[in-house]
C-alpha cells in the first residue's frame, strides 16, 4: 500500500537548498542599491565641471558647506541661510551662523579634515568666494571645492 520497507538507506540527503541562499543575496542587493545613493552627504546639487580633478571618497571626514541658488546655503543637512541674491553681501548674522555650525560639526567629530564646499554650477565664483572667504578669516583654512570630472 505504500510504505518503503527496509533497504532504501536512510543516510544524508545529497541535494542542497540555495533557496535561502538566494533570497539572503536578494535582500542583500536591495539594501546596497537603497543605501548607495544616501551615501553621499551634504546637500545635493549641481555640481561644476572641471578638467583638472582629484578624486577623493567621501566617507564623512568633511563638514560639507552645500552652496544653491535655490535653497541657499547648509551646513551637512542644516540650512543657514535663504538663497542669496547674485551679487549680494553676506550679512554678519548669516556669516556668524555659518561659522557656528562649522565649528559645532568639528566639535562633534574631532577626526574632521577640512571642509569640502559644493556649489552649484549656476552660480558665479564671486558668490562662492564670498562664503569661503568668511570661513577662512575664522581660521578654517583647509577647504575643499567639489566639482565633477569634464567627460
Amino acid at each position: 500500500m505504500g510504505a518503503a520497507v527496509g533497504g532504501g538507506g536512510g543516510g544524508p540527503m545529497a541535494d542542497i537548498n540555495v533557496t535561502p541562499l538566494i533570497d539572503v543575496v536578494l535582500v542583500l542587493l536591495v539594501v546596497f542599491m537603497v543605501i548607495t545613493p544616501m551615501l553621499e552627504s551634504g546637500l545635493a546639487v549641481d555640481l561644476p565641471q572641471a578638467t583638472q580633478t582629484t578624486k577623493m571618497q567621501d566617507k564623512g571626514q568633511f563638514v560639507v558647506v552645500g552652496i544653491s541658488k535655490a535653497k541657499g546655503v547648509w551646513v551637512d543637512e542644516d540650512q543657514i541661510t535663504d538663497a542669496l541674491a547674485p551679487g549680494e553681501a553676506v550679512s554678519d548674522d548669516d556669516a556668524q551662523a555659518l561659522v557656528d555650525m562649522v565649528n559645532s560639526r568639528f566639535s562633534e567629530k574631532m577626526d574632521l579634515e577640512g571642509v569640502l564646499i559644493k556649489a552649484d554650477q549656476d552660480i558665479e565664483y564671486g558668490d562662492v568666494r564670498k562664503w569661503m572667504d568668511v570661513l577662512g578669516e575664522n581660521r578654517m583654512t583647509t577647504l575643499l571645492i567639489a566639482a565633477n570630472k569634464k567627460q
